[in-house]
């Protein structure tokens, strides 16, 4: 299997330098190929040797470098010369453009060191992975290739498949924490007070130290600190998750996620609403059903496991399900499957 994966990075250093959907695609498809995947021009922010190299600090990528960086090696062992000639000669069985957005084709099809009509016209197998929080799609393409987009709303269109973020299995945790601290981990979306994280340790002990933890959809539905809550071995409470259009975080357990937040959403009223709800969150009733709260039996976190046996058990189902279907390897397989499939 040989593949070309042509990044939209323009290799400054700055802090919008990284793409998550398209470096989870990447970093699958280089656990499940190895080296037969060529990251042209090189992105390079992946793999720790180059940073080391390039003495840069991932701190400085969006999302602090958390989770998705420092993993892969090898960066000067893949072979990115006579690109052109390759893709000329059909060398390639895929090439994947691994961000397509409006703004980022404009950039690929008028940049001719990545052969964007050479490509399109070549007998390999192409990809266009749209990662945006935008439901757009870019149907200028959509004829040219297999079109992967991540916030789907539209199922009309046959060569257009939902693809999700994901997480690298490596940074699932083995164990889960049978004695947390908190009921619900400090972290509030959107809440930045309480993003106090500096090192990524901190960030998943938080987690691993609390049964629940809130999220919900912000520009996007998808996030990628749903996975990492569900790697942590926290339960997520989601927000109106069960108002998820049907092709946006198909890989997610979409309908156990609603039954445990109608299940278990009691608990967010122990918190003072403002303390865990931006505005558009906010309702008179949640004051008042914090308020009827006071005057009800009040939980810590043992009291909690104590009572309800059953969400250690909920954990650990979460954690199965995420090593079975939530990993950066199963995305890259997906995708790679879909695509035959469609050439067929």
């Amino acid at each position: 299997m040989k593949i070309l994966f042509i990044s939209s990075s323009n290799g400054k250093q700055n802090s919008r330098l990284n793409d998550y959907m398209h470096d989870i695609v990447l970093h699958g498809l280089r656990e499940i190929y190895g080296n037969s995947v060529i990251d042209y021009p090189g992105v390079w922010y992946m793999y720790r040797d180059e940073v080391k190299k390039r003495n840069f600090d991932i701190s400085n990528l969006w999302g602090k470098g958390f989770t998705l960086y420092n993993l892969l090696s090898n960066y000067q062992q893949i072979d990115r010369t006579d690109i052109e000639n390759k893709i000329k000669t059909n060398y390639f069985d895929f090439i994947i453009f691994g961000s397509i957005d409006f703004e980022k084709l404009d950039n690929i099809s008028n940049n001719p060191e990545l052969f964007f009509d050479k490509i399109i016209n070549s007998k390999s197998k192409i990809i266009f992975v749209d990662g945006n929080d935008s439901s757009f799609i870019n149907e200028q393409i959509t004829d040219k290739g297999v079109y992967f987009k991540r916030e789907l709303i539209s199922d009309n269109i046959k060569n257009v498949y939902p693809i999700n973020f994901a997480i690298p299995k490596e940074k699932i945790v083995h164990t889960i924490n049978p004695k947390p601290l908190n009921i619900l981990a400090p972290l509030i979306p959107g809440k930045y007070s309480t993003y106090i994280y500096e090192n990524e340790q901190d960030y998943y002990q938080s987690y691993q130290n609390s049964v629940f933890a809130l999220t919900y959809k912000k520009m996007g539905w998808d996030s990628l600190r749903h996975y990492e809550i569900l790697m942590n071995g926290c339960i997520p409470l989601f927000l109106n998750i069960d108002k998820c259009p049907e092709k946006i975080l198909t890989n997610l357990p979409k309908k156990l996620l609603s039954e445990i937040f109608i299940q278990y959403s009691w608990i967010l009223n122990q918190f003072f609403p403002t303390n865990i709800y931006k505005m558009k969150f906010l309702t008179i009733e949640k004051f008042f059903l914090y308020f009827l709260n006071l005057f009800k039996k009040k939980y810590d976190s043992t009291a909690l496991i104590n009572s309800y046996p059953e969400l250690f058990e909920i954990k650990k189902k979460m954690i199965d399900y995420t090593k079975k279907n939530l990993t950066t390897e199963k995305i890259a397989s997906n995708m790679i499957s879909d695509t035959i499939r469609y050439y067929e």
